[in-house]
């Protein structure tokens, strides 16, 4: 194979304590829950085979238990605490070496004690159950592992002058607060020697008080530096809710804000380091070529698109799909205990099912009403399976929703994944793009199609209320794409993500805005990924955004909106402008009028149900593309 590529140094090998990996990218540690009490299963082999087989040099197993604690359940995560998660675990490294990547894993124990009440008994028992979980990484075959010693986690509790107060051997000093981490991996050592490379991530800052910084990370990480092969460098304390957008950056925040704590470990220490934090290629390639780290590790980039890398060195970095940064991944394995799903890659989770798929009936038509995210999945893996696909949409550019919804400045990723669908849409093979054509029971009969799939969208919702035809009441998504003025007064209606969104926008442009909803918050946001949800309402609170719940609308007048609260009190609210983001409402009549006109018809995307969100548009059009 011919390499063209522009990334010249992340493509150079390195070696990593007694292993080479053939490039300096590494899949960063992610928990995708699709273990099967507590062992690998197929699912899990499969998803592990997508990332290797898509050019990677480490895939990294995250979140892995060196054993369940007493009263724990069995889960969706790996559980080395057996010798039977050996013969399993052995396949999904198979899998991984097949595609010359290496095979990691991270290990964690998982308890709430405190490391102060914690009985010495119970340290050593910690100590001896890594080694021992190390060890049956090495049977299985592994080439790595990865000790957890970041993000509040045990071991760093134990490092943390903030919760550990212990006063024997195992606290007090900083030495005698790293005791534990050291003798881990002094005793894995002991059990595996150099045939496994170990890694340790840490977090550079908490970002909490009293909590652990920089110049104290940066200590003890050369206490451990030595007795390992390569370190991670997080930020951040996963039981600390405000720290959480600085772990794992949702949309709103910039990329790579972390990279400047790996440079600054890269200087001070001999041991190699690994970046981390909202990194895609081409940030990798600066990393590395301005050396402020030796490896980069990324996750939800290659979840989106595992065969980034390949893209990459092959020159064809337009075909790579974009992560949103939308934390769905992250919000399904964290906070729903869900398998790993993600809102642009339908197979993320679902590579086994679809492993062996059967070939699809060629020669089949289809024809597809609507280019929103829904009907361009649809379109694009329709095509790519060989049957011959029209595509109708009305407006003059592909898109749909969509096009609002990536408009404002803080939408660079979901900006670049529409760039990225139009583009590919447009340049499928077996796929005919008929925009400003709006489809019409004749046009869609002339075309004679075997499947139809109808993506036709949906309306805003607009209450019936006094006013609401005054020229001053605009719907979100036109305020978004800057197609409506608004004045230095607004109440945003709607307090969900769009609302949220709008009402951000319009304070950083310097507006006063209020922001209600007839939900409590709490109802409000339980729809929506929490630490992107955590990130939002910090920055609405910041940019002074009133927020005003469990109201109702009475009426419009000239001066504002009046609101009904919850006690039956109506508040008059002074504003120039009401934005409108009150969620969205089916087109029956238009599904009705096309339904009977193939023999196979699927509804999907926005007027098949009032998600609005990325996630299901994406894996509905994949499943009735698929399904034909």
């Amino acid at each position: 194979m011919i390499e063209v590529t522009n990334y010249k140094h992340i493509f150079k090998p390195f070696k990593i304590g007694n292993i080479s990996v053939k490039n300096r990218i590494e899949m960063a540690p992610v928990g995708p829950l699709l273990a099967v009490g507590g062992l690998a299963s197929r699912e899990l082999i499969e998803w592990g085979r997508a990332l290797a087989r898509g050019g990677v040099s480490i895939v990294t197993l995250g979140d892995s238990s060196i054993k369940l604690p007493p009263g724990m359940q069995s889960s969706n995560a790996l559980n080395l605490g057996t010798d039977r998660a050996i013969n399993p675990l052995s396949m999904y490294a198979e899998a991984i070496q097949r595609y010359g990547a290496r095979a990691s894993i991270q290990l964690n124990y998982h308890t709430e004690n405190s490391p102060t009440d914690m009985p010495l008994e119970e340290i050593k028992e910690i100590i001896e159950d890594f080694a021992a979980a190390a060890y049956r990484c090495l049977c299985a075959g592994m080439d790595m592992i990865m000790i957890h010693g970041a993000h509040g986690q045990l071991i760093s509790r134990f490092v943390s002058p903030r919760i550990n107060h212990r006063t024997d051997a195992y606290g007090g000093t900083p030495g005698n607060r790293a005791r534990l981490a050291i003798e881990i991996l002094e005793a894995i050592r002991n059990k595996v020697g150099d045939r496994l490379a170990i890694e340790y991530r840490i977090s550079a800052d908490e970002f909490v008080p009293g909590g652990l910084k920089v110049e104290e990370q940066l200590e003890f990480a050369g206490m451990i530096q030595d007795k390992v092969d390569l370190i991670h460098v997080s930020a951040g304390h996963l039981f600390t809710t405000d720290t959480l957008p600085r772990m794992i950056q949702p949309a709103y925040l910039p990329r790579g804000i972390n990279v400047d704590f790996a440079a600054m470990f890269k200087q001070e220490l001999k041991t190699p380091v690994a970046a981390v934090g909202s990194l895609n290629l081409e940030m990798a390639e600066e990393i590395i070529a301005g050396n402020k780290a030796d490896m980069v590790a990324m996750g939800r980039t290659l979840i989106a698109d595992p065969d980034c890398i390949n893209k990459a060195r092959q020159g064809k970095e337009k075909e790579i799909r974009p992560c949103v940064r939308c934390n769905t991944c992250i919000d399904r394995t964290h906070n729903q205990r869900l398998p790993i799903r993600c809102a642009v890659n339908p197979l993320c989770g679902r590579e086994a099912e679809f492993m062996n798929l059967p070939g699809a009936d060629a020669g089949k038509k289809v024809v597809i009403i609507g280019g929103g995210p829904a009907g361009m999945e649809a379109a694009r893996r329709a095509a790519g399976r060989g049957h011959e696909v029209v595509l109708f949409e009305k407006n003059a550019c592909l898109g749909g929703t969509l096009t609002s919804a990536a408009a404002a400045p803080f939408k660079t990723d979901m900006k670049r994944y529409l760039d990225w669908a139009i583009r590919s849409t447009m340049n499928a093979p077996h796929l005919i793009v008929r925009t400003s054509t709006e489809a019409t029971p004749e046009r869609v009969r002339a075309e004679n199609p075997d499947k139809l799939i109808i993506a036709a969208g949906s309306e805003p919702v607009v209450p019936d209320i006094p006013g609401i035809d005054r020229e001053n009441v605009f719907w979100a998504g036109d305020v978004a794409a800057g197609l409506r003025s608004v004045g230095g007064r607004v109440v945003v209606a709607g307090a969900g993500l769009a609302g949220s969104e709008t009402a951000l926008l319009l304070a950083q442009q310097g507006k006063i805005v209020t922001l209600i909803d007839m939900l409590t918050l709490e109802e409000v946001d339980a729809d929506y990924p929490y630490i992107s949800v955590v990130a939002l309402r910090t920055m609405l609170r910041e940019l002074g955004v009133e927020l005003k719940t469990e109201v109702e609308f009475e009426r419009i007048t000239g001066e504002g909106i009046v609101i009904i609260d919850k006690k039956r009190k109506s508040i008059e609210i002074p504003c120039d402008t009401l934005v409108l983001a009150l969620g969205l409402e089916l087109c029956a009549e238009v599904v009705e009028k096309f339904s009977g006109l193939a023999p196979e018809v699927s509804i999907i995307g926005d007027c098949n149900n009032q998600s609005g969100n990325l996630y299901s548009a994406v894996s509905e059009g994949f499943f009735a593309a698929m399904d034909i």
